[in-house]
Protein backbone atom coordinates (compact mmCIF):
# COMPACT_ATOMS: atom_id res chain seq x y z
CA UNK A 1 0.00 0.00 0.00
CA UNK A 2 1.51 3.49 -0.82
CA UNK A 3 1.93 5.75 1.68
CA UNK A 4 4.30 7.50 4.63
CA UNK A 5 4.68 3.75 5.90
CA UNK A 6 2.45 5.10 9.23
CA UNK A 7 0.56 1.99 9.46
CA UNK A 8 1.10 -1.25 8.75
CA UNK A 9 -1.39 -3.84 7.38
CA UNK A 10 -0.45 -7.30 7.83
CA UNK A 11 -3.28 -10.01 7.18
CA UNK A 12 -4.33 -13.54 8.88
CA UNK A 13 -6.89 -14.72 7.87
CA UNK A 14 -9.83 -14.10 8.81
CA UNK A 15 -8.40 -11.25 10.53
CA UNK A 16 -6.88 -8.16 8.64
CA UNK A 17 -4.40 -6.24 11.11
CA UNK A 18 -4.03 -2.00 11.02
CA UNK A 19 -0.50 -1.43 13.17
CA UNK A 20 0.17 2.13 13.85
CA UNK A 21 3.41 2.58 13.31
CA UNK A 22 4.82 5.97 14.56
CA UNK A 23 6.29 4.23 17.53
CA UNK A 24 8.63 6.91 17.99
CA UNK A 25 6.18 9.32 18.77
CA UNK A 26 3.61 6.74 20.32
CA UNK A 27 1.46 6.21 17.27
CA UNK A 28 0.45 10.35 17.30
CA UNK A 29 -2.41 10.73 14.84
CA UNK A 30 -1.69 13.24 12.28
CA UNK A 31 -3.48 13.82 9.24
CA UNK A 32 -1.20 11.11 7.52
CA UNK A 33 -1.59 8.13 10.13
CA UNK A 34 -5.40 8.62 10.22
CA UNK A 35 -5.78 8.62 6.06
CA UNK A 36 -3.54 5.91 5.64
CA UNK A 37 -5.47 3.82 8.42
CA UNK A 38 -8.82 4.67 6.04
CA UNK A 39 -7.53 3.70 3.16
CA UNK A 40 -6.31 0.26 4.61
CA UNK A 41 -9.40 -0.39 6.02
CA UNK A 42 -10.98 0.24 2.72
CA UNK A 43 -8.65 -1.89 0.84
CA UNK A 44 -9.05 -4.77 3.27
CA UNK A 45 -12.81 -4.91 3.02
CA UNK A 46 -12.15 -5.88 -0.10
CA UNK A 47 -11.07 -9.08 0.68
CA UNK A 48 -13.55 -12.10 0.13
CA UNK A 49 -11.27 -13.43 2.86
CA UNK A 50 -11.22 -10.49 5.59
CA UNK A 51 -14.14 -10.84 8.18
CA UNK A 52 -12.46 -8.82 10.92
CA UNK A 53 -10.27 -5.53 11.46
CA UNK A 54 -7.92 -5.42 14.25
CA UNK A 55 -5.98 -2.13 15.58
CA UNK A 56 -2.90 -2.41 17.52
CA UNK A 57 -0.17 0.12 18.29
CA UNK A 58 3.58 -0.44 17.70
CA UNK A 59 5.73 -0.08 20.58
CA UNK A 60 5.05 1.00 23.84
CA UNK A 61 1.39 2.48 23.45
CA UNK A 62 -1.73 2.36 21.07
CA UNK A 63 -1.97 6.01 20.73
CA UNK A 64 -0.59 9.00 22.62
CA UNK A 65 -3.72 10.94 20.53
CA UNK A 66 -3.85 13.60 17.93
CA UNK A 67 -0.55 15.12 17.16
CA UNK A 68 -0.60 18.82 18.50
CA UNK A 69 2.38 19.84 16.95
CA UNK A 70 0.69 19.49 13.47
CA UNK A 71 -2.21 21.70 14.86
CA UNK A 72 0.84 24.11 16.20
CA UNK A 73 1.82 24.31 12.57
CA UNK A 74 -1.66 24.85 10.99
CA UNK A 75 -2.27 27.96 8.69
CA UNK A 76 -5.80 29.03 9.79
CA UNK A 77 -8.86 27.77 11.38
CA UNK A 78 -9.99 25.36 8.15
CA UNK A 79 -6.33 23.36 8.01
CA UNK A 80 -6.45 23.52 11.88
CA UNK A 81 -10.24 21.47 11.84
CA UNK A 82 -8.62 19.02 9.26
CA UNK A 83 -6.75 16.31 11.91
CA UNK A 84 -10.09 16.14 13.72
CA UNK A 85 -12.27 16.09 10.85
CA UNK A 86 -9.97 13.00 9.63
CA UNK A 87 -10.23 11.40 13.03
CA UNK A 88 -14.45 11.96 13.00
CA UNK A 89 -13.96 10.48 9.69
CA UNK A 90 -12.12 6.87 10.75
CA UNK A 91 -14.85 6.92 13.43
CA UNK A 92 -17.08 7.18 10.69
CA UNK A 93 -16.06 4.52 8.56
CA UNK A 94 -15.31 2.34 11.48
CA UNK A 95 -19.14 2.24 12.42
CA UNK A 96 -20.06 1.61 8.61
CA UNK A 97 -17.62 -1.36 7.63
CA UNK A 98 -18.49 -4.87 6.89
CA UNK A 99 -16.05 -5.75 9.01
CA UNK A 100 -16.36 -6.26 12.66
CA UNK A 101 -13.47 -4.41 14.31
CA UNK A 102 -11.56 -4.99 17.32
CA UNK A 103 -8.82 -2.80 19.24
CA UNK A 104 -6.33 -4.31 21.08
CA UNK A 105 -5.08 -1.73 23.35
CA UNK A 106 -1.52 -1.93 25.51
CA UNK A 107 0.44 1.00 26.87
CA UNK A 108 -1.46 4.54 26.74
CA UNK A 109 -4.13 5.22 24.86
CA UNK A 110 -4.85 8.83 25.39
CA UNK A 111 -7.16 11.91 23.72
CA UNK A 112 -7.74 10.55 20.10
CA UNK A 113 -6.45 7.61 21.16
CA UNK A 114 -8.96 6.68 23.85
CA UNK A 115 -11.91 7.90 21.92
CA UNK A 116 -11.74 6.20 18.85
CA UNK A 117 -12.00 2.87 21.01
CA UNK A 118 -15.62 3.84 21.67
CA UNK A 119 -16.41 3.20 17.44
CA UNK A 120 -14.99 -0.31 17.86
CA UNK A 121 -17.41 -3.21 18.21
CA UNK A 122 -14.47 -4.79 21.29
CA UNK A 123 -11.79 -3.95 22.54
CA UNK A 124 -8.77 -6.22 24.03
CA UNK A 125 -6.68 -4.33 26.53
CA UNK A 126 -3.83 -5.10 28.78
CA UNK A 127 -4.65 -4.93 32.82
CA UNK A 128 -2.32 -2.06 32.92
CA UNK A 129 -2.85 -0.15 30.20
CA UNK A 130 -3.40 3.86 30.81
CA UNK A 131 -6.57 5.48 29.97
CA UNK A 132 -6.92 9.14 29.32
CA UNK A 133 -8.87 11.92 27.93
CA UNK A 134 -7.05 15.30 28.52
CA UNK A 135 -8.83 17.01 25.33
CA UNK A 136 -10.01 20.02 27.76
CA UNK A 137 -6.82 20.84 28.95
CA UNK A 138 -6.26 21.77 24.93
CA UNK A 139 -9.53 24.10 24.35
CA UNK A 140 -11.40 20.54 23.02
CA UNK A 141 -13.82 18.08 23.95
CA UNK A 142 -13.80 14.21 24.27
CA UNK A 143 -16.92 13.17 21.70
CA UNK A 144 -17.43 9.63 23.12
CA UNK A 145 -16.63 10.38 26.87
CA UNK A 146 -18.86 13.42 27.11
CA UNK A 147 -21.78 11.43 25.29
CA UNK A 148 -21.53 7.85 25.91
CA UNK A 149 -19.25 7.71 29.02
CA UNK A 150 -21.99 8.67 31.36
CA UNK A 151 -24.25 5.89 30.34
CA UNK A 152 -21.16 3.39 30.45
CA UNK A 153 -18.77 4.69 32.68
CA UNK A 154 -21.30 6.49 35.19
CA UNK A 155 -22.01 10.02 35.25
CA UNK A 156 -19.31 10.95 38.28
CA UNK A 157 -16.43 8.78 36.75
CA UNK A 158 -17.13 10.32 33.04
CA UNK A 159 -17.13 13.87 34.88
CA UNK A 160 -13.81 13.24 36.49
CA UNK A 161 -12.33 11.93 33.39
CA UNK A 162 -13.47 14.71 31.40
CA UNK A 163 -12.75 17.52 33.74
CA UNK A 164 -10.53 16.49 36.17
CA UNK A 165 -7.71 15.01 35.06
CA UNK A 166 -8.64 11.01 36.33
CA UNK A 167 -7.68 8.08 34.16
CA UNK A 168 -8.43 4.56 33.89
CA UNK A 169 -6.75 1.63 33.89
CA UNK A 170 -6.94 -1.23 31.25
CA UNK A 171 -8.57 -3.49 34.74
CA UNK A 172 -11.05 -0.94 35.34
CA UNK A 173 -12.13 -0.26 31.65
CA UNK A 174 -12.81 -3.83 31.68
CA UNK A 175 -14.65 -3.71 34.81
CA UNK A 176 -17.11 -0.53 34.05
CA UNK A 177 -17.51 -2.26 30.26
CA UNK A 178 -16.02 -0.37 28.26
CA UNK A 179 -13.24 -2.59 27.33
CA UNK A 180 -14.43 -6.45 25.92
CA UNK A 181 -11.65 -8.58 27.11
CA UNK A 182 -8.68 -8.48 30.12
CA UNK A 183 -5.24 -9.91 29.19
CA UNK A 184 -2.29 -9.40 31.38
CA UNK A 185 0.11 -7.99 29.03
CA UNK A 186 0.85 -6.93 25.41
CA UNK A 187 2.19 -10.17 24.60
CA UNK A 188 -1.01 -12.25 25.25
CA UNK A 189 -3.00 -9.15 22.83
CA UNK A 190 -2.83 -11.29 19.47
CA UNK A 191 -3.71 -14.34 21.00
CA UNK A 192 -6.86 -12.93 22.98
CA UNK A 193 -7.57 -11.47 18.89
CA UNK A 194 -7.72 -14.50 17.64
CA UNK A 195 -9.84 -16.34 20.13
CA UNK A 196 -12.29 -13.54 20.29
CA UNK A 197 -13.00 -14.04 16.50
CA UNK A 198 -13.33 -17.60 16.96
CA UNK A 199 -15.89 -16.92 19.55
CA UNK A 200 -17.49 -14.59 17.06
CA UNK A 201 -17.37 -17.15 14.06
CA UNK A 202 -19.40 -19.36 16.03
CA UNK A 203 -22.56 -17.40 15.05
CA UNK A 204 -24.43 -17.65 11.91
CA UNK A 205 -23.30 -14.75 10.15
CA UNK A 206 -26.15 -12.85 8.62
CA UNK A 207 -27.24 -12.62 12.51
CA UNK A 208 -24.27 -11.78 13.62
CA UNK A 209 -24.22 -8.57 11.36
CA UNK A 210 -27.16 -7.59 12.37
CA UNK A 211 -26.41 -7.80 15.84
CA UNK A 212 -23.00 -5.61 15.13
CA UNK A 213 -25.53 -3.00 12.90
CA UNK A 214 -27.96 -2.74 16.03
CA UNK A 215 -25.23 -2.08 18.63
CA UNK A 216 -23.70 0.37 16.38
CA UNK A 217 -26.09 2.66 15.89
CA UNK A 218 -26.93 4.12 19.61
CA UNK A 219 -22.92 4.57 18.79
CA UNK A 220 -23.82 6.44 15.67
CA UNK A 221 -26.16 8.41 17.67
CA UNK A 222 -23.58 9.73 20.26
CA UNK A 223 -20.09 9.48 18.82
CA UNK A 224 -21.46 11.61 15.01
CA UNK A 225 -24.75 12.86 15.40
CA UNK A 226 -23.99 14.82 19.02
CA UNK A 227 -20.02 14.43 20.22
CA UNK A 228 -18.25 15.30 16.02
CA UNK A 229 -19.85 18.44 15.67
CA UNK A 230 -18.36 19.65 18.72
CA UNK A 231 -14.70 18.40 18.60
CA UNK A 232 -14.09 19.80 15.33
CA UNK A 233 -15.81 23.33 15.70
CA UNK A 234 -13.53 23.63 18.78
CA UNK A 235 -10.63 22.53 17.10
CA UNK A 236 -10.97 25.97 14.22
CA UNK A 237 -10.58 28.19 17.66
CA UNK A 238 -7.33 29.96 18.23
CA UNK A 239 -7.60 29.03 21.36
CA UNK A 240 -6.49 25.30 20.36
CA UNK A 241 -3.93 26.83 17.97
CA UNK A 242 -2.65 28.48 21.18
CA UNK A 243 -2.76 25.26 23.41
CA UNK A 244 -1.11 23.47 20.60
CA UNK A 245 1.80 25.54 20.75
CA UNK A 246 2.33 25.81 23.84
CA UNK A 247 2.62 21.71 23.71
CA UNK A 248 5.27 22.17 20.99
CA UNK A 249 7.41 24.63 23.28
CA UNK A 250 7.07 23.25 26.77
CA UNK A 251 4.74 20.03 26.57
CA UNK A 252 2.62 21.47 29.02
CA UNK A 253 -0.91 22.93 28.32
CA UNK A 254 -1.23 26.98 28.42
CA UNK A 255 -2.63 28.08 31.92
CA UNK A 256 -6.03 28.86 31.10
CA UNK A 257 -7.98 31.91 32.80
CA UNK A 258 -11.66 31.89 33.59
CA UNK A 259 -14.09 34.99 33.49
CA UNK A 260 -11.84 37.12 30.45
Amino acid sequence: MAGEGLVRVEVEEPIGWIVFSRAGKLNAMNTGLLGEARRALRELEKRSDVFFVAFRGEGRAFSAGADLSEVAGARGAEERGALFEELVCLVNDLLGTRLISIAAVHGVAAGGGSELLWAFDFVVVTRDARLLWPEALWGLVAPGLTTMGPQVLGPGRASLLALAGGELSGEEAYRLGLASVLVDSAEELEGAVRDLVGRIMRNEPVAAMRSVKLLREWKKRSLLALGAEALVSLSRRETVARAARSFVESRRPPEWRWGE
